[in-house]
């Protein structure tokens, strides 16, 4: 049983082995406290003149840092409660819903993929509604946009019928503090902040004086309902993840679990959540008042949320999902299934346990790879160990964004470099078209660009990876990650049998033409011999970031 210290008080959790299916387990880790960012220090004595300068220039950052710090740092944290999963809710209504599967859910793990936009918002409501006693959201974005407020309102009801709601949201995407503090002053309702800027006006001089830790952030996702059903995967909360309408539409994947899955997911909510990080909301602002029904009424009156959700204009019962869940006619795919993450001080010490547990798993592949990533950065020495496996016989297609497509240029510039590599070794390289359609019952205007963001491996035929892991250094050294391992080969060769017609639609194959890389289109049959659908400007950017020192921050 592997032994983590979890949470501020020295509490030792025995949670259920992470272990890989090739035996790989994680260190037993320890989460030191969240350092607080350094003071500038002057790096210019013997200057004279220039010296002085930047020494008042310095001064006056620093005092204007000081005037936008907030409580954070008049508490510590051993001031915060701890709290935890309440286990499986075998009374619920969730748990009466699922309990005539035969399968033993204790010891194998369903799953259910929700690979459409409005399948994967549909799958968080349910949950949502559905759940009786606890609530518990990780997310690194959750935007203010519609499908956001109306996961928001949710939440909202669900705390006013006595669910315990639990929301850990990383904070490198700024926010509306006050906001969060006044529905985290519900008293079913917590919010905390992972790993967050001390200072909450001057958060771009706070990340120069603290990059190091600031740069390192919170990249799970899940959602899990009375411990009986949980979602993680690629998508955070946004309308751009569930095809609702956005200029930009992100072609996704979660997974939906129900099984011993779940409860490995809890345990690492609970990780993060009582993690020397995880920051309360209530301690970056200044006495947060509840808010009140009235203000509760004029808010859906603004967002006009119910007549947008449940009056036509996104109609759910028109899905062919809540056909599904209404006469309980759901395929569940059951699988021996485990839960891959991080601890949440890698952000302190670097150490990489699902990048570790997946390099392992790697090691063992023998006939087959599809690597679907759409931030894809494999550096030379995972280019050389890709070209390796398919000198020794190993099958392998890769999936990722073209630069047209990828919503990080910067990203594309460092893939590049080992395109060729990659194609002269045969490997299958396959780049998704900006222009691609994405099947969406609910994008009225059409999105003006499509961008691949799902993270899955297709691993011999019967392994399934799913989860908030890119294959590049960022989340491999950076960031905190996890992932859902699966064995299920019907699934998983169901996938494959599909893959070839959605890319010869939706992708450009690289190929080498005339000794230099080049790019056919299958479905109009035309060559291109420099980066489609991406413009001179786009061109130039990728061009540029590949030659800045930036690898390992991409």
């Amino acid at each position: 049983m592997i032994k983590r210290c979890a949470t501020h008080l020295g509490r030792i959790v025995s949670p259920s082995n992470i272990v890989s299916f090739t035996g790989f387990k994680p260190h037993a880790t320890c989460m030191p406290a969240v350092p607080l960012p350094k003071y500038l220090k002057n790096p210019f004595f013997g200057l004279g003149p220039l010296r002085t300068f930047i020494h008042k220039a310095l001064t006056y950052c620093s005092v204007m840092l000081l005037c936008a710090c907030t409580s954070f740092e008049n508490h510590s944290p051993f001031d915060k409660q701890p709290s935890y999963q309440l286990g499986y809710q075998a009374d619920s209504r969730l748990s009466a819903y699922l309990n005539h599967h035969p399968q033993d859910r204790e010891n194998l793990t369903a799953f259910f993929p929700l690979d459409k936009g409005h399948d994967a918002l549909l799958a968080r409501l349910a949950l949502i509604e559905a759940a009786d006693k606890t609530l518990d959201l990780q997310y690194y974005i959750f935007r203010n946009d519609e499908t956001g407020q109306l996961l928001t309102w949710r939440l909202f009801e669900a705390a006013q019928r006595g669910v315990r709601v639990r929301i850990l949201l990383d904070d490198m995407q700024k926010r509306n503090d006050e906001g969060l503090a006044r529905l985290s002053a519900h008293p079913n309702i917590q919010i905390r902040l992972f790993n967050p800027h001390q200072y909450r006006t001057a958060r771009t001089l706070a990340m120069a004086s603290d990059f190091s830790r600031l740069n390192r952030r919170m990249h799970n996702k899940s959602l899990t309902a009375d411990s009986v059903v949980a979602i993680v995967g690629g998508r955070n909360i946004g309308n751009e993840y569930f095809s609702v309408n956005s200029p930009v539409e992100f072609g996704d994947f979660d997974l939906m679990l129900y099984g011993n899955s779940v409860e490995q997911t809890a345990e690492q909510f609970d990780l993060y959540w009582n993690s020397l990080h995880a920051v309360p909301i209530e301690w970056l602002t200044d006495n947060p008042i509840p808010v009140t029904e009235e203000e509760l009424q004029a808010w859906l009156k603004e967002t006009q949320l119910e007549q947008k959700f449940t009056q036509g204009r996104y109609d759910f019962t028109q899905l062919q999902l809540y056909q599904q869940f209404t006469d309980k006619s759901l395929v569940w795919y059951w699988g021996k299934g485990q839960v891959w993450y991080d601890l949440p001080d890698k952000v302190d010490t670097q150490e990489q346990q699902l990048a570790d547990n997946l390099t392992s798993l790697l090691r063992t592949v023998k006939d087959s790879l599809v690597l679907i990533s759409p931030y894809f950065v494999p550096t030379e020495r995972g280019t050389q160990a890709l070209v390796e496996a398919a000198q020794r016989g190993v099958e392998i297609t890769i999936v990722t964004n073209s630069l047209a497509s990828n919503d990080v240029f910067a990203v594309h510039g460092w893939y590049a470099k080992y395109r060729q590599d990659l194609v002269e070794a045969g490997i299958q390289l396959w780049e998704t078209k900006a222009s691609a359609r994405i099947d969406s019952k609910w994008s009225f205007t059409g999105s003006s660009r499509s961008s691949l963001h799902a993270k899955v491996l297709l691993i011999d035929h019967r392994l399934l990876f799913a989860g908030s892991m890119n294959w590049d250094p960022r989340s491999a050294l950076l960031n905190t990650e996890m992932a859902a391992v699966i064995e299920h080969p019907d699934y998983v060769q169901s996938s494959e049998a599909k893959l070839p017609m959605g890319l010869e639609t939706n992708a450009y194959q690289v190929r080498m033409k005339n000794g230099e890389v080049a790019w056919f289109d299958h479905q109009s049959q035309v060559w291109f011999d420099s980066e489609p659908e991406a413009t001179v400007w786009r061109k130039i950017g990728a061009w540029f970031a590949g030659i800045l020192p930036i690898e390992e921050q991409l």
